[in-house]
C-alpha cells in the first residue's frame, strides 16, 4: 500500500511541485509559470479520453477506476503545482516591512 501511495500521490505531488517552482523561478517570461498547468490539465483530459475509450471490462466500474488513475494522480499533481507556485510565492514576493511601531 505505501508503494501506491508513494506512486500515484506523493511523486506526482513532488514533480508537480519542483516542475512549479523552477518554471516560476527560472525564467524571466510569464509564459512560462503557466505551462506546468496546462500540460497537467493536457495530460489529464488525454488520460481520461484514453481510459473511457478502451474500456472492455463490464464487471468493474470505470468510475473507480477512473478515480484511481488518473484521479488520484491528477489531484495529486495539481496540488503539487499549487504549492510550488505558493512556494515561490513565499520565498520571492517582496516582503512589507512596518518601521512605524
Amino acid at each position: 500500500m505505501p508503494i501506491v501511495i508513494g506512486i500515484f500521490f506523493l511523486l506526482p505531488l513532488f514533480l508537480g511541485a519542483v516542475l512549479e517552482y523552477l518554471c516560476c523561478r527560472l525564467p524571466r517570461r510569464r509564459f512560462w509559470r503557466f505551462l506546468p498547468p496546462v500540460i497537467a490539465v493536457i495530460f489529464l483530459v488525454v488520460a481520461v479520453a484514453v481510459r473511457l475509450q478502451t474500456w472492455e471490462s463490464e464487471t468493474v466500474s470505470p468510475l473507480t477506476q477512473l478515480m484511481i488513475f488518473p484521479g488520484v494522480t491528477g489531484v495529486a499533481l495539481l496540488l503539487g503545482i499549487y504549492l510550488g507556485w505558493r512556494f515561490w510565492k513565499y520565498l520571492w514576493s517582496p516582503k512589507i516591512i512596518d518601521d512605524l511601531r
